[in-house]
């Protein structure tokens, strides 16, 4: 089971290289750098230097067996999706997530989002998700609580907006996106039972792709908990080739 959510130096807020993953690990190994314009935590646009990551990528196949695909985790923000497609266009990459960070005002991993009202912020944040969706094309829903990551959300109150989900759901499996285990909302931001939660509604609407990534950012998380995550997936009755 490939790591579909990997980060190296290539994004703006990891220090990691490759080969930290490589002499690690001896499978295929796919890292999705950060594209996220506007981005309110930098202050700037963070965007991967293709060239620069393809050239290091095609450096280290010849010495590591052709064991690295190109990916990158595309940062939506609607009123730069111009500028977003623009750069996507030629690009090739074999893993392509998609995500929602911010509002233009505040990542939702800005502590100061912790102190704000739960339930609006976890209503805009769907509100961008359901429209994210298919305005690029995409391989994988990203953490789809990535907005109430900070959060303490019991089932209960997530099941609040479950008729939203099951649209948003919808809409990933009829834009034939995975939808993603992420190992760091799952386990270091405590968001497992939520996962679960939302694993029965996609299952239910048929979904029949899943990713599992560990959003790792370094080594020490690099394949976080897969062992978890495999036996929940067994759990759910998901084949194995329904994970890409």
């Amino acid at each position: 089971m490939r790591d579909n959510h990997l980060h190296t130096h290539h994004s703006y807020d990891s220090d990691a290289n490759f080969t930290d993953y490589l002499d690690k690990y001896d499978g295929e190994l796919v890292t999705t750098e950060h594209y996220d314009l506007s981005n309110p935590y930098t202050k700037q646009d963070d965007v991967p230097d293709y060239d620069a990551y393809s050239s290091e990528i095609a450096e280290l196949n010849r010495r590591y067996d052709n064991r690295i695909k190109r990916g990158i985790e595309i940062g939506y923000f609607e009123p730069r999706e111009a500028d977003i497609l623009s750069f996507l266009d030629g690009k090739d990459y074999d893993l392509k997530l998609l995500s929602v960070h911010h509002n233009g005002v505040n990542d939702y991993l800005d502590e100061e989002v912790a102190d704000m009202d739960k339930h609006a912020i976890i209503q805009e944040y769907l509100d961008k998700l359901e429209h994210a969706i298919g305005r690029v094309e995409a391989d994988v829903l990203a953490h789809f609580d990535y907005g109430f990551r900070l959060f303490d959300v019991t089932v209960d109150e997530l099941a609040q907006y479950e008729e939203q989900l099951r649209r948003i759901f919808t809409k990933m499996i009829a834009a034939e996106l995975a939808f993603e285990l992420n190992a760091k909302s799952m386990y270091l931001y405590h968001h497992e039972d939520l996962y679960r939660y939302a694993l029965g509604l996609v299952k239910e609407l048929g979904c029949h792709k899943y990713s599992v990534g560990s959003d790792g950012h370094k080594l020490e998380h690099f394949r976080l908990s897969f062992d978890k995550i495999s036996a929940i997936l067994d759990e759910y009755d998901i084949p194995k080739e329904d994970i890409i």
